[in-house]
């Protein structure tokens, strides 16, 4: 079978979609720390960022963040403002594929179920992936997505394969993820978070952010929101079970592939 990702026209991108800035961060760090990638605003040696331009010199701005892979190929993340956008956004890039060649698309959302519930996921979802990908022209399914045209598409959901626990959220996201991975690296954090949650000074509801922030909070105060997501990826304990988790949903091959 002809790997699409092979051989590719001089001026090509790929394009991650995510829910928002969080995952948007996630992602930047992962690529960075550990895919290989580079910053092309941040060169070495340059105390100021400097502007990045895409293949047709283009300015990347509105949120994107543009990145290089190792072999020079070229990776735009768009946090989407809900995954409800996600698609609206694939739709449109599709179809400018002529002007702008299209490498790869990856969708990637929360599936926000229950863990071990199976059920219909509030993000894009397969059925929805395929029949836009088919109104837009030729689309097939493959071993790991689809094919649309030429260009593969990939779905990433953001989840954790560990067993439900008080430790961790209940609903598969990007932060059940994470806390997952965090618990899994240092256990006495998950009992720490979970006695402030069930305190009586707790919020009213707790959900995957409430797990999560507490964890921020805890132990990377010196961080703001978007540098914890980044940071995560500098800590080789919680590299470590990051990376097993993202193996055991497939989404680490997709994104080895991705910045081949």
């Amino acid at each position: 079978m002809t790997d699409p990702l092979e051989e590719r026209p001089e001026k090509t991108q790929s394009i991650v979609l995510c829910e928002g800035y969080h995952d948007r961060a996630f992602w930047a760090g992962w690529l960075l720390s550990r895919l290989g990638c580079t910053d092309p605003g941040d060169p070495s040696g340059k105390s100021a960022r400097e502007k990045v331009m895409d293949p047709w010199e283009r300015l990347v701005v509105g949120g994107d963040f543009g990145f290089r892979s190792a072999s020079g190929h070229f990776i735009r993340v768009t946090p989407c403002h809900g995954k409800q956008n996600i698609l609206p956004i694939a739709e449109g890039h599709l179809k400018r594929r002529r002007s702008w060649p299209l490498t790869a698309l990856v969708l990637a959302a929360d599936s926000d179920l229950e863990a071990g519930v199976d059920g219909q996921t509030t993000g894009p979802n397969p059925q929805a992936i395929l029949n836009l990908l088919q109104s837009v022209g030729r689309a097939d399914t493959t071993e790991i997505g689809w094919i649309a045209g030429d260009t593969p598409v990939w779905l990433v959901r953001w989840a954790a394969q560990d067993s439900p626990s008080q430790n961790i959220p209940s609903r598969e996201t990007l932060e059940r993820l994470v806390c997952a991975a965090l618990v899994a690296a240092y256990p006495d954090r998950g009992p720490a978070v979970r006695q402030w949650l069930a305190s009586p000074a707790r919020p009213a509801e707790t959900g995957p952010k409430n797990h999560l922030w507490s964890h921020m909070a805890g132990w990377f105060a010196e961080h703001g929101c978007d540098d914890f997501f980044r940071r995560l990826w500098d800590n080789q304990s919680v590299a470590a079970q990051l990376e097993q988790r993202l193996r055991a949903t497939g989404a680490w091959g997709i994104a080895e592939t991705l910045t081949r």
